[in-house]
């Protein structure tokens, strides 16, 4: 019977999170393809306030061989990159117990999306990380057939779920606006241009989710 587990691991866990989690507010989500042999995550979509700086930082660390920007899409980009031989204890169980990602994001902290063929590749799993001393917090398992209908993933960085929850708590999203973006940014102790792009980039996530995965059933 087919498992979903959704979990999150620090980044330097594996080589992906390792090398983007160079800068602050960069979100890193993988692009859903079918990995073969080591290429395991070889493309990814990012939002960086600084993509420059994000892309020098990443081509900088020894485990890339290259990285090519492929597309520009709004305020994110998407890059495939090639690694060199080094490959993660995380990279390598994924690989050895069956795992397929479904989804996977964040920036120190990741959050994936896992599908097993059986309890069996789960056990796996979970048996290779402890041996390889791999630690992690299992969120939620459940079998297809018990996937609660209606229920969805928003996508959100912790950074981004923080601003959005400070934003309508000061009630910015009101009409009339209660509250000030610069209010935000003081309650979250960072600068008044980061939280708006946490903000705008964190309502434009949700709206997509939502929008994207749902959209069918409430426009029959």
């Amino acid at each position: 019977m087919v498992v979903i587990v959704e979990l999150t691991i620090d980044a330097d866990a594996f080589d992906l999170g390792r090398v983007t989690s160079v800068l602050d507010d960069v979100h890193i989500e993988l692009e859903r393809v079918v990995p073969t042999g080591r290429n395991v995550m070889p493309y990814f979509w990012a939002e960086a306030p600084d993509f420059e700086a994000f892309e020098r930082a990443v081509r900088e660390n020894e485990l890339v061989e290259s990285l090519e920007a492929l597309s520009h899409v709004h305020d994110r980009v998407l890059y495939h990159v090639v690694w060199h031989e080094t490959v993660t204890s995380l990279t390598r169980i994924l690989e050895n117990s069956g795992a397929t990602i479904l989804q996977a994001q964040g920036n120190e902290r990741w959050v994936f999306h896992l599908r097993f063929r059986d309890h069996v590749g789960l056990q796996d799993f979970h048996n290779s990380c402890q041996e390889e001393g791999l630690e992690f917090h299992v969120d939620r398992i459940y079998t297809l057939e018990e996937d609660p209908v209606g229920a969805f993933d928003l996508g959100l960085t912790d950074e981004q779920h923080d601003a959005l929850v400070t934003a309508v708590e000061h009630g910015y999203f009101e009409v009339p606006r209660g509250g000030k973006l610069s209010d935000v940014a003081a309650d979250l102790g960072i600068s008044q241009q980061a939280a708006s792009e946490r903000v705008r980039r964190g309502a434009n996530r949700v709206l997509k989710n939502v929008l994207n995965d749902h959209g069918e059933k409430r426009n029959p």
